[in-house]
């Protein structure tokens, strides 16, 4: 099969120069560290990790500081504040109680063993949940960290309707406080934890740097060309990239109906204070729900529009890029329309009234939906893109794009709440 490069490589542009300051080298030394972490990563990083190393003492000294205050900059917020990058969202039925519903908040990725990362009290974390079919949130949960010591406790407001819809958000009225890494219960059913945990995500990363390598930050701004491999690594050669690091976590338990009492669709996001909001509210700087979808379908620069809009705002773009990839890799336009009719808007949809559930169950059959974390979603979303899984459509396939050969471990999972593992 023949790949045209070029048309994929159009739509897949390198990130600016000008983003390279204090807050890029903390990142990249961390990519650097995690690399060292265990041999192959470190031959695959190493003549990279040399050239990035002379690189940043140019610049250091080259690059204009960017202000703090440019909050309306998110690639720049996102870059510097990684407690504000989100990771990933699950919405799954309770697993101990039948009339309850979990949503898990992951973000400040790639925490090293020992590693005593705090959590920053200077962002908003938020569940949104739409319960009338619009895509626009009826129901938030929100959390913020108070202090900076190793007290920290967390502030819980909500659920209950928002204050304000869409990229700003005001503070609802205060429903409880905890302490971190400690689980802590509601008189009304519901319970949180909010702590470091195992990261949860299974995904042969590596290998997903070698079949696309413009999505790796340290091979920019020179990638080599896409789909020169063609294959994930087989079975019992595969690797799960992520087993090494913890991540941090926001986990909330709570009865059904205060969610609503058919189908929603949830997304988090993450939002700072900015001058440009002089009533003091909070803007939004990251977005997130459907895992793979921005990263697999969309390029570096307009995942920073796609952070500062609304599920709705962004469909339309988020759908373009879907087909241009689709084409671009000269699979059938059919293939587009499967992943826009399941992914867009960009929602992680579930059906309360349903007991259990399968990924993208709710948009396909007649279950929960929602996600897990043990869902495979890397393999449920390469099965439909290279290969023939829910369209039948077989011309142009990819085989051995079709999984990454990584399933979950299940030592990594509780089988109760908190239900993420413990930490390493």
């Amino acid at each position: 099969m023949r790949i045209n490069a070029r048309s994929i490589t159009s739509f897949i542009p390198t990130e600016s120069r000008l983003l390279i300051d204090k807050a890029v080298q903390n990142m990249i030394f961390l990519y650097i560290k995690r690399s060292l972490y265990w041999n192959k990563v470190t031959r695959f990083f190493r003549p990279i990790v040399a050239f990035v190393a002379i690189l940043l003492v140019v610049l250091s000294y080259a690059t204009p500081k960017a202000l703090a205050s440019d909050h309306q900059d998110t690639t720049f917020l996102a870059t510097k504040l990684t407690a504000a990058d989100l990771t990933d969202l699950y919405v799954f039925e309770s697993p101990t109680d039948s009339n309850n519903v979990v949503l898990v908040m992951d973000f400040d990725p790639l925490i090293v063993s020992g590693e005593m990362r705090p959590f920053d009290p200077n962002v908003l974390y938020q569940f949104k949940i739409d319960n009338t079919g619009d895509s626009i949130e009826d129901v938030v949960l929100q959390f913020n960290v108070n202090g900076t010591s190793n007290n920290q406790t967390v502030t819980v407001r909500g659920p209950s309707s928002p204050i304000k819809v869409g990229t700003e958000s005001a503070l609802l009225p205060v429903s409880w406080t905890g302490q971190l890494n400690q689980t802590f219960s509601t008189h009304n059913g519901m319970k949180f934890f909010v702590g470091t945990r195992k990261d949860p995500f299974f995904f042969d990363l590596e290998q997903f740097f070698k079949i696309i390598p413009d999505r790796n930050y340290l091979l920019q701004p020179n990638p080599s060309p896409p789909f020169q491999v063609l294959s994930f690594r087989p079975p019992g050669q595969a690797q799960d990239t992520l087993a090494p690091f913890n991540v941090h976590s926001i986990i909330a338990e709570l009865p059904r109906q205060l969610l609503g009492s058919g189908k929603i669709g949830t997304w988090m996001t993450t939002s700072v204070k900015t001058p440009r909001l002089t009533n003091g509210n909070f803007a939004q700087i990251e977005r997130l729900a459907v895992p793979a979808l921005n990263e697999l379908f969309m390029d570096f620069k307009a995942h920073n529009n796609s952070n500062l809009q609304t599920p709705t705002k962004d469909a339309s773009s988020q759908s373009q890029f879907i087909k241009a990839f689709v084409n671009a890799i000269g699979r059938p336009q059919g293939i587009a329309d499967a992943v826009i009719s399941v992914a867009i808007p960009d929602v992680i949809q579930a059906d309360l009234s349903k007991s259990s559930g399968s990924y993208f169950g709710s948009q396909l059959g007649n279950n929960f939906g929602g996600r897990r974390p043990k869902d495979d979603v890397i393999d449920v979303t390469a099965s439909v893109v290279f290969g023939d899984a829910v369209t039948g459509i077989t011309a142009g396939q990819f085989p051995d794009l079709t999984s990454d050969n990584v399933g979950p471990n299940n030592a990594n999972f509780l089988s109760a709440f908190p239900y993420l593992g413990n930490p390493l």
